[in-house]
């Protein structure tokens, strides 16, 4: 089950307004020393998943540049992190 949000919404556009495939995107993801699956992409559009780790960040503000978008127009738009690790799963039990 997907469900939209405003980071994917916006990225979505950003993407359909460049004219470029999510191919290319992560071609020039890759040039620039970011790696990122063309299935990683897919997913932050469709919102099936968002980028919360550090080298997930750092591959937005690099997106930014690649769609020509405001810097930060994307990355302001996540949500804070979800907690990760073995502190966030004590908190669970």
């Amino acid at each position: 089950m997907s469900s939209t949000t405003a980071f994917s919404e916006e990225l979505r556009s950003a993407i359909s307004t460049s004219g470029l495939s999510l191919d290319r995107i992560q071609v020039r993801l890759q040039q620039r020393g970011v790696p990122v699956s063309v299935t990683a992409l897919s997913y932050w559009q469709s919102g099936k998943r968002q980028p919360e780790r550090q080298r997930s960040l750092r591959a937005v503000l690099v997106l930014e540049q690649i769609l020509d978008v405001p810097t930060g127009s994307l990355l302001s738009l996540l949500p804070p992190p979800r907690p990760r690790g073995i502190a966030s799963r004590r908190h669970l039990a």
